[in-house]
C-alpha cells in the first residue's frame, strides 16, 4: 500500500472488541457476593440485586456524562442506591470503596473477544494497514483487558490516562493523527457520542457497531452503521480497498 493510499483502523474497546456489559457483571456478582455475603442479614439473590445495581447504574449515567458527578461519585451513588433499594443500610463505606475496587480488578478475568473481531484486525494488518486501540480509562486495567483479549497491536495503544485528552474531546483523534503515518483513518467504535461523532468531526471515518440498532437524526456520508458481524467485515473490506 503506497504513502499516498496507506490507512489506519483504530478500535475502541469496551463493547467494541468484547462484551464489556458480560464482563462487568460477571466482575460485579464476584464483588457482591464476595463483599456484602458475608453482612447480610437476610439472603438476597445476587442476580436480584444486580438487577437493581443496573437500573441505577443506567440513572445516574447522565449526570456522570455531564460531570455533574465525578467517576467516584457516580460509582458510589449507583451502588449505594441499589443496596437501599433492597432494605440493606448501613454499609461501611470502606465496604463500598472495596466493591469498587475488587470489582474493577475482576472485570480483565471476564473478557473474552467477540468471536469474529480478530479476524477483522488480521485482515487489516494483512492489507498493510496500521491497526490500533483508543479507549479511555485506567492505564492499568485497559491493558490488562488488551492482554486478556490476546491481540496484537503493535506500539499503536493510546489510552486517555496515559495522555492529557480523552473522548469525546476531538483532539485525542488529532494527537493520534499527528503520531500515525496515514493517509486515511478509520475509527470503530460502539458509542455514537464518545467515539464516532468526535472521530468524524476530527476527519476520520467513523465505524459504529451499533448491534442494538440505534438510530441518529443526524446521517454523514463519513459514518458506517454496522449492526451485525457480517456488515463490520464487509465495511472493513470496502474501506481498505
Amino acid at each position: 500500500m503506497n504513502a499516498s493510499n496507506s490507512k489506519a483502523f483504530f478500535f475502541d474497546l469496551d463493547n467494541t472488541l468484547f462484551d464489556y456489559e458480560a464482563s462487568f457483571k460477571q466482575a460485579s456478582l464476584f464483588a457482591f457476593k464476595s463483599i456484602f455475603y458475608p453482612v447480610l442479614k437476610k439472603p438476597i439473590k445476587a442476580e436480584e440485586w444486580f438487577a437493581a445495581y443496573k437500573i441505577y447504574c443506567d440513572l445516574y449515567w447522565p449526570a456522570y456524562e455531564d460531570k455533574s458527578l465525578t467517576r467516584e461519585e457516580y460509582q458510589r451513588n449507583r451502588l449505594v442506591s441499589s443496596l437501599l433499594s433492597l432494605n440493606i443500610q448501613s454499609v461501611d463505606i470502606k465496604r463500598i470503596d472495596y466493591f469498587r475496587k475488587l470489582c474493577e480488578e475482576k472485570i480483565p478475568s471476564f473478557v473474552i473477544p467477540y468471536p469474529w473481531i480478530k479476524e477483522i484486525i488480521d485482515l487489516t494488518q494483512r492489507q498493510g494497514c496500521v491497526a490500533g486501540i483508543i479507549s479511555n480509562g485506567a492505564s492499568e486495567l485497559q491493558r490488562k483487558k488488551l492482554s486478556m483479549l490476546g491481540l496484537s497491536f503493535s506500539d499503536n495503544i493510546f489510552i486517555s490516562s496515559e495522555l492529557s485528552c480523552a473522548k469525546p474531546s476531538i483532539e485525542i483523534f488529532e494527537y493520534v493523527k499527528s503520531r500515525i503515518q496515514a493517509a486515511h483513518f478509520y475509527y470503530v467504535g460502539d458509542s455514537y457520542s464518545f467515539d464516532i461523532h468526535p472521530a468524524v468531526k476530527a476527519g476520520w471515518t467513523g465505524i459504529w457497531w451499533n448491534p442494538l440498532k440505534l438510530t441518529q437524526a443526524q446521517t454523514n456520508t463519513h459514518i458506517f452503521n454496522c449492526n451485525s458481524a457480517d456488515d463490520l467485515r464487509s465495511v472493513i473490506r470496502k474501506c481498505i480497498e
